[in-house]
């Protein structure tokens, strides 16, 4: 590949998975608040770009997919991690 194009996709790359690990935060940290749908909103629209990201980066060369799929890992266990204080029981 061309450098400009291997360097631009490294970026945008970056860029997506940053995104991404922010949006994971932002939907941890306004859990229970006003703005929990705009946030969980926001999160669910970056999962499919860093699953997206995760593909492309394998194409990029060895070992660039790492970062993606950690970032892709991390978004997942944050969306269902359970950091409730009370461990009641699940009602059906």
């Amino acid at each position: 590949m061309n450098t400009f194009v291997e360097t631009f996709l490294i970026w945008l790359v970056l860029g997506v998975l940053t995104l991404g690990l922010l949006s994971a935060c932002l939907a941890r940290i306004s859990a229970g608040s006003s703005r929990q749908a705009l946030s969980h909103a926001l999160f669910l629209g970056c999962l499919p770009m860093v699953a997206g990201a995760t593909i492309v980066s394998f194409g990029v060369g060895p070992g660039c997919w790492l970062a993606s799929a950690l970032t892709l890992t991390v978004m997942v266990l944050a969306a269902t991690a359970d950091t409730r204080r009370s461990r009641g029981a699940a009602i059906f």
